[in-house]
């Protein structure tokens, strides 16, 4: 079983994003629904006078599990912003917030291209962001090509923040790198393989704590087009590291 058999094998949850008593504007809305355009999640818009405005309600159809975050918090941490925030750093790993709807996206595949994969770029900022808070652990983390580590600023300075961690820091990828400073703290699998090649991985093994492990696996299945999800289901993310660990 490789990575894209855990993608293909995952069973969708069926959510619900509704925005209560939206007050934004039309174009911002069509962004949320834009942004989380999949079969798997429902867009809608409700009123409540008694609630306030602007609130975005998540819901687990199978459970009933509920999340709610404001409208803002997405527009500012994923709608009106784009790659370049982690790229160049901007926010520093220690400091990166998801809002509580985004995270309990979890278990949807979604399949995404040029903006909506800034979803999943921050996703594996939370859960990179996860390990450095945990301190302990090991993080896997794959890029496709290592030499994207040092191409990004932003992924230089989170990678060398969590080298210096407690967390353990594996990295996968096809060797075109020069290696920075701190890659004696890593332990690298390099390699040119289709899976290697294609796959976007971060996983985290929560440190012996199950309520800090997640994991993000994806898949490219065209020019900068990519399938995956998250999941915080300490099961499955065992299965995912069980995995990686017996491969590499």
């Amino acid at each position: 079983m490789g990575i894209a058999a855990f993608i293909d094998a995952v069973e969708d949850q069926q959510k619900t994003v509704t925005v209560l008593n939206r007050e934004s504007v039309d174009p911002l809305y069509r962004m949320l629904e834009g942004m989380f355009d999949d079969d798997s999640v429902t867009v809608t818009e409700s009123q409540d006078p008694d609630a306030p405005g602007d609130v975005v309600l998540l819901r687990d159809e199978q459970t009933g599990s509920l999340a709610i975050s404001q409208l803002g918090e997405i527009s500012e941490t994923l709608l009106l912003v784009n790659s370049d925030l982690y790229v160049t750093g901007t926010v520093p790993l220690a400091e990166v917030e998801t809002p509580e709807v985004v995270a309990h996206l979890s278990d949807v595949t979604f399949t995404v291209a040029d903006k909506q994969k800034f979803l999943l770029i921050h996703i594996s900022r939370h859960i990179e962001s996860l390990a450095l808070e945990t301190d302990d652990g090991v993080l896997h983390s794959s890029f496709q090509r290592l030499s994207r580590i040092h191409d990004e600023r932003g992924t230089l300075r989170a990678y060398e923040t969590l080298a210096n961690s407690g967390v353990g820091v594996h990295v996968y990828g096809v060797d075109d790198w020069e290696p920075p400073g701190f890659a004696d703290r890593l332990s690298v699998h390099a390699g040119d393989t289709p899976e290697l090649r294609d796959s976007w991985f971060v996983v985290h093994d929560g440190g012996g704590d199950e309520r800090r492990m997640a994991a993000l696996v994806a898949e490219e299945i065209g020019p900068n087009e990519y399938r995956g999800y998250w999941t915080f289901e300490p099961g499955l993310v065992k299965e995912i590291l069980a995995y990686l660990e017996s491969t590499y």
